[in-house]
């Protein structure tokens, strides 16, 4: 068995694991999540526009949160998030945010080396 089909085995589950993890957060800590931003304005205005509870809803709510913890000093320069609500979440909340998206960069990663690899 050579080197890349192992690499493409590791993809493919790799991708099923990243989307795991990913419902996993989804279901389990958004609402934790909106709970710390309650009072924000461009949260609750995306929790109204994305407001019932399908797959896709859930992702861009999800994808909103995780931005404002990824970049906190753009969103603080902008206006989006005050340091005082990113303060009150808790470390252990704010990697289960974050792992799902750093996940995907390592994923998306090591597709482009597949894809190079197969060229």
């Amino acid at each position: 068995m050579d080197f890349y089909l192992v690499f493409t085995i590791f993809i493919f589950a790799g991708a099923l694991i990243g989307s795991g993890l990913s419902f996993y957060v989804e279901y389990t800590k958004l609402e934790a999540l909106e709970s710390y931003f309650s009072e924000n304005k461009v949260v609750c205005d995306n929790k109204r526009f994305w407001g019932r509870n399908t797959h896709i809803d859930r992702f861009y709510r999800m994808l909103l949160i995780s931005q404002l913890l990824a970049m906190p000093k753009t969103h603080i320069k902008r206006g989006d998030v005050t340091e005082a609500e990113l303060a009150a979440i808790p470390l252990s909340l704010k990697r289960w945010a974050l792992w799902p998206i750093n996940f995907g960069f390592i994923w998306f990663a090591s597709i482009i080396i597949w894809n190079v690899w197969y060229r």
